[in-house]
């Protein structure tokens, strides 16, 4: 579909939009002069998409190897490796006009699988040096006599059909009908031995632990191969390539089958935003020059702040690169979406360094965008809908500029992504957790839950971001040094750094799954509390792997708070799929908090049919509070984070029913009396709908305090009939 008479929906539906028409429509103009050049010159988006099979080394039906590369500074290119005694310039190439060297190594004479090779390449002005083959399948620590044990060469993968995985599960036909739940993780940290975790591994011990939970969704970080462990994933080296060390690409496989047989939908951190430094083991100057697939002007080839290098995005191989390594992973490994990293430095030529996005239009169109990292974001996404598995694809934009249009279809003039990452709350939660009980007010945290854009969200509370080095997970910034001696759940007095980090660490998962985004969030291991942060084996740690590690022992221990935590992560994640909580903010419709007192520290409001009220007050707890309900009837406890099995005090009957009475209350149709303890948050779901009673318009009634607000000479802070409203 495309737009009808040029007029874009995207600026029909935001009016705002009206003044940068133009350039919007410019920019979907760039989008169809190249999908339709793509379709001239490859028959369709998705034949120049799988190029990743010619390109490469690949084993022809013959026996003989081929190898393709685009290398159009090199003046001579040939394959070496274990296969010829890594003799260089034996086994040559030949150039086409558009740079790109195809050669064939006889059958007798051709790698094997599990062979280490490199690419040896001679440039015009006589230098010669060799690189990993770009579009390689594995590498390995290089084991060739002299090699640098710290740098990596590519493994021709070719194993026999004897050790191929068979695929034992298809991909879903469709996405989750209550929305993503979804679980962020890394395979390597994944262990709880100083070490790498490995695929199998994973599959075996953590995808049931994410399935019993309750999630739906699995997001898999640092799985294109990186030769800098401490990276985290985010210096790609090799975009073909599954990272080495937590197994093989059989390895992988084995896993997304696994988790598919689980119910569960796997989501690659994609890191097409930029690519590692590295020379030795990487795509920089790949061929001998500041180009190849990158941008050759220094104010645009390289990220100030990450000393990445950065693709040029109006180049046809580097679209072709880049589209084929998408469509790789959703084939070869059956991913059934993508997170798109780093979107906001793709979408600027400012790539976001030292740049504060005010929410201003200008900064977001025109001289600023980069148009080319546009487009490619919109065929990347446009390929994905074309694939049979088009409905059940999953795009998120990892983009903190809150540009309009990222998640909407592209023939309306937007991205075309699915959802984008909610980024700001998270810093929020993260600097509110630093603060003292008296900061967290229901204003503050009802604008931190809702200050996102409108547009379709994934809600968290934490990622990897907010626990990395330089800040802790959220729990351990709550409890802190309290969390090493006082998670004993019997302790006797429980440590109050505890009982209340415990409290706020449900109250803020709550809140913000159930009016965050349409979608929800975990990193691996916060679930439970995890304490401390994250820090890979690097040289500044000497190389340790202690806090690159999950503590599972923490939360299957029946004496600490951590299996409490646990417990009320699977609870949260029941109730979204019985009652529909994120359903309910689907089509922007974003809650409304229609109760929202700061003295008494009490707020609520509805997704969908479903009543949430949060006591965020340190120590005054309610027995008969009134908060306003859109609907009259009977409402069913269904989820309260005081209670006793998930480490709180348990003071509200795990059975209350409470009914609507009287008239209207918070300007809300009728009211709901409620016991309403200190620090603590309810889900109560509708489960017998009344009429509506009829009341005098305006009459506000709210006695919730369990008194009778007309004993009182002032407005209790929570309404009343004297309140004053205008």
């Amino acid at each position: 579909m495309r737009p009808i008479n040029d007029m874009l929906a995207l600026c029909r539906n935001e009016p705002s939009l009206k003044p940068y028409e133009h350039l919007l429509l410019g920019r979907y103009k760039r989008f169809e002069h190249r999908y339709d050049e793509i379709e001239r010159n490859e028959g369709s988006i998705q034949a120049f998409a799988d190029s990743y099979e010619t390109y490469g080394v690949h084993r022809l039906a013959n026996g003989d190897v081929s190898y393709v590369e685009f290398a159009p500074g090199a003046t001579r290119l040939a394959l070496m490796g274990d296969f010829n005694d890594w003799t260089p310039f034996e086994h040559c190439g030949e150039k086409d006009e558009f740079g790109r060297w195809s050669l064939i190594v006889p059958k007798e004479k051709a790698p094997k699988h599990g062979d280490q090779i490199r690419v040896v390449m001679e440039t015009g002005d006589g230098r010669v040096f060799d690189r990993i083959p770009a579009w390689i399948r594995a590498i390995a620590p290089c084991t060739n006599d002299g090699c640098n044990l710290d740098y990596h060469n590519g493994v021709f993968h070719d194993p026999p059909e004897s050790e191929r995985h068979a695929w034992r599960h298809e991909k879903p036909e469709r996405k989750p009908a209550a929305g993503l739940r979804i679980y962020e993780a890394h395979v390597g940290m994944s262990s709880e031995e100083g070490r790498c975790g490995t695929y199998r591994e994973f599959a075996d011990d953590v995808l049931p632990k994410i399935a019993e939970l309750g999630y739906n969704t699995v997001q898999l970080m640092a799985v294109a191969d990186h030769a800098y462990y401490a990276c985290f994933g985010y210096q790609i080296t090799n975009f073909f390539a599954v990272a080495h060390r937590s197994g093989s690409p059989e390895d992988l496989k084995y896993l997304v089958d696994t988790a598919h047989g689980l119910g569960l939908q796997v989501l690659m951190d994609l890191v097409h935003a930029h690519a590692s430094d590295n020379t030795i083991d990487g795509l920089n100057e790949f061929d001998g020059t500041q180009g190849h697939l990158f941008h050759e002007d220094p104010n645009l080839s390289w990220h100030a702040l990450w000393g990445t290098r950065m693709f040029d995005y109006g180049r046809y191989e580097t679209l072709r690169f880049l589209l084929s390594n998408v469509r790789f992973w959703s084939e070869e490994y059956k991913f059934d979406g993508f997170r798109f990293d780093g979107v906001t430095a793709m979408l600027y030529k400012h790539r976001g360094v030292h740049w504060d996005f005010l929410g201003g239009h200008d900064e977001m169109y025109g001289h600023h965008a980069d148009e080319d990292a546009c487009v490619y974001l919109m065929l990347a996404n446009e390929l994905l809908r074309g694939t049979p598995h088009g409905p059940a694809v999953t795009t998120v934009a990892e983009d903190v500029s809150g540009q309009t249009g990222v998640c909407r279809p592209v023939w309306h003039g937007g991205l075309g992504f699915d959802l984008r990452l909610s980024m700001g709350p998270p810093d929020h939660w993260s600097k509110l957790a630093h603060e003292p009980d008296f900061n967290w007010t229901p204003s503050r945290v009802a604008g931190l839950i809702l200050g996102r854009n409108s547009e379709p969200a994934v809600a968290y509370l934490e990622s990897h971001d907010q626990c990395l080095v330089g800040d802790k997970t959220f729990a351990f910034t709550l409890m802190d040094a309290a969390m090493y001696e006082g998670m004993n759940k019997h302790a006797d007095p429980i440590h109050p750094a505890i009982e209340r980090g415990v409290a706020l660490h449900k109250i803020a998962r709550l809140l913000t799954l159930a009016a965050g985004g349409e979608a929800w969030l975990n990193f691996m291991g916060n679930e439970f509390g995890h304490p401390e942060w994250v820090d890979f084996p690097r040289e500044g740690n000497a190389n340790s792997f202690h806090h690159a590690r999950r503590q599972w022992s923490l939360r299957d221990d029946d004496n600490l708070y951590y299996k409490d935590l646990n417990a009320f992560d699977g609870a949260l994640m029941k109730c979204d799929e019985e009652n529909g909580l994120m359903i309910a903010n689907r089509n922007g419709a974003m809650p409304h908090v229609f109760h929202c007192k700061d003295d008494s520290g009490v707020l609520a409001f509805h997704c969908g049919s479903n009543l949430v009220v949060a006591n965020l007050h340190p120590h005054e707890s309610y027995p008969y509070y009134k908060v306003g309900s859109a609907h009259a009837g009977r409402y069913r406890l269904v989820l309260d984070t005081d209670a006793k099995k998930y480490g709180g005090w348990g003071r509200i009957d795990e059975n209350a029913e409470p009914c609507t009475e009287g008239g209207m209350c918070d300007w809300q149709g009728t009211g709901v009396c409620l016991y309403v303890p200190s620090r603590s948050a309810q889900v109560y779901a509708l489960v017998d709908e009344w009429e509506m009673p009829v009341d005098e318009w305006g009459v506000h009634h709210d006695a919730d305090f369990g008194y009778d607000v007309d004993d009182w000479e002032h407005d209790t802070g929570g309404g009343g009939d004297d309140a004053v409203w205008f």
